[in-house]
């Protein structure tokens, strides 16, 4: 049951902050002259996974995959794998936010922390 609660809190999250992901990866592989089937080999990944990582419908993905991909391609940034850009309107809140922080959080984190915990513990 927690699982599920923690699962709903995150998906709010993502849809209260507006962004966009942009994985490189096929485009790293297309410039390398590189196959699905080369990174496969070279991480042990299986090709459905670099597959949905290449045409984003894995909406997660695992630090282990990030960092098998980036040894296989010598990546040392990964920014140079993944681009994660917020909304402009989300960028000025965050920058908004950051000047009012205190001890690591500001009102609405503090507020949010609070809910979200009562939310986590309901039917404990």
């Amino acid at each position: 049951m927690i699982h599920q609660k923690t699962n709903a809190i995150v998906i709010e999250t993502l849809e209260k902050f507006p962004h966009k992901v942009h994985i490189k990866l096929g485009e790293i592989l297309r410039d390398r002259g590189m196959t699905q089937g080369d990174l496969h080999r070279l991480t042990g990944l299986r090709v459905a996974t670099i597959n949905e990582l290449v045409n984003f419908k894995k909406k997660s993905l695992t630090v282990a995959h990030l960092v098998a991909i980036m040894i296989a391609l010598r990546i040392t940034d990964i920014r140079e794998l993944i681009e994660i850009e917020f909304d402009e309107e989300v960028v000025k809140y965050f920058e908004n936010e950051s000047s009012s922080m205190q001890n690591g959080f500001t009102r609405d984190l503090l507020s949010t922390a609070e809910t979200n915990v009562k939310r986590l513990a309901v039917g404990n």
